[in-house]
């Protein structure tokens, strides 16, 4: 890992030699452009947001193209997936695997559906490093990033060690939280104003005829995965789980290192259904007419697990709901978000054998208390 050094023409957001290609990207600038014409000073929190969105995006194609000339040097980088105006897109119809989306990012998808998505991807000779470009001083939510990102390429490389190169700004904070794979870059504040309004301004170019065209630059449809059915997993997890009868579940299924993986990629796992009535005893404050309730194992966070419900209501609303120390807590779900998706899925195996009584859900309850991988 240390032989990933920051060049100085990273550190110092040096675009003498790629600048014109920044003009090739995609960018949605209609919301900046009057930040960009104005001469005020004062700017809403609302504008401050939109304008540091753009610079993000922005920034993110200034690295990605410095990282593509610091790959062409490094013999250590054994392939570079090319993405943005560099590639060829020609995996529109493919349905599952590494791809290239409409917005010309990296992404995994299963079934269609984008799991997760990369700044930047390469390969060393028994590694595989993805990127994280950030301008935001905070690293909280990238952090809680990182852990599905690792899990889901695990899955799908388990023969190369997975790493990630962090790319931040001058006065980011938190860098002593990321964890041991990450190697972190820092670089400075993009604080060239005019090169923002050329980009939002100058009449966009279209086909680069991209110089990077040796062995190492690759199409993201050509590199071989393990297969991983996001949907179909979920589906595996809940039937394997439930496959001894002289037992409701089998908790030490969910002990094992890929199932670890599993929890990072998915956040909670599918375990059963409970009746109505059931449900209503344990939540009698619930007052929305329901349809089904799913009974999940969710990771709280890095030490705790915890059985949560999701209801699908008969208006078509989803709800999460925890029952700790006695409090219930109810939070209505994204009707676009993965959630949601998943329990579109589930509906299709809710059989008789695969519910619980509430007996037994405290019952796991409580072990879960004790629970750790193996």
């Amino acid at each position: 890992m240390q032989q990933l050094k920051i060049t100085n023409e990273i550190k110092n957001l040096d675009i003498t030699k790629i600048e014109d290609n920044l003009f090739y990207y995609k960018y949605d600038s209609r919301n900046v452009k009057p930040l960009l014409k104005s001469n005020e000073q004062d700017i809403s929190l609302e504008n401050i947001a939109t304008y540091n969105s753009f610079k993000g995006e922005v920034y993110e194609n200034i690295i990605y193209e410095l990282l593509l000339d610091y790959a062409l040097s490094k013999d250590i980088i054994t392939k570079f997936i090319l993405k943005g105006p560099h590639q060829n897109r020609i995996d529109k119809f493919y349905k599952t695997g590494l791809m290239i989306d409409r917005s010309l990012q990296i992404v995994y998808k299963s079934n269609y559906k984008d799991i997760s998505e990369f700044d930047a991807l390469f390969f060393t000779e028994d590694a595989l490093y993805f990127v994280e470009m950030s301008t935001s001083k905070k690293t909280v939510s990238l952090n809680k990033r990182l852990d599905k990102k690792y899990a889901l390429l695990k899955v799908l490389f388990p023969n190369l060690h997975i790493r990630a190169l962090i790319v931040l700004t001058e006065g980011t904070v938190g860098l002593n939280r990321f964890p041991s794979y990450c190697t972190i870059w820092i670089t400075k504040d993009l604080r060239d104003n005019e090169l923002l309004k050329k980009l939002v301004f100058t009449k966009k170019k279209r086909n680069l005829d991209s110089q990077y065209k040796q062995n190492k630059f690759m199409e993201a449809y050509s590199i071989r995965t393990n297969k991983f059915i996001y949907f179909q997993t979920l589906e595996w997890i809940l039937k394997k789980s439930r496959e001894k009868n002289e037992i409701p579940l089998n908790l030490e299924f969910f002990k094992s290192k890929r199932l670890s993986l599993y929890f990072d990629i998915f956040t909670k796992l599918y375990i059963g259904f409970v009746d109505v009535d059931d449900f209503l005893n344990i939540v009698p404050s619930y007052n929305e007419t329901i349809v089904n309730i799913y009974v999940t194992i969710e990771k709280i966070n890095s030490k705790d697990f915890d059985i949560v419900y999701y209801v699908k209501n008969k208006n078509g609303k989803l709800k999460r709901v925890r029952i700790h120390n006695k409090e219930t807590s109810v939070k209505e779900k994204e009707l676009d978000g993965f959630t949601n998706a998943e329990v579109r899925f589930m509906k299709y195996i809710v059989e008789d054998k695969y519910f619980f009584t509430n007996r037994e859900v405290d019952d796991i309850k409580k072990k879960l208390k004790n629970f750790s991988f193996n």
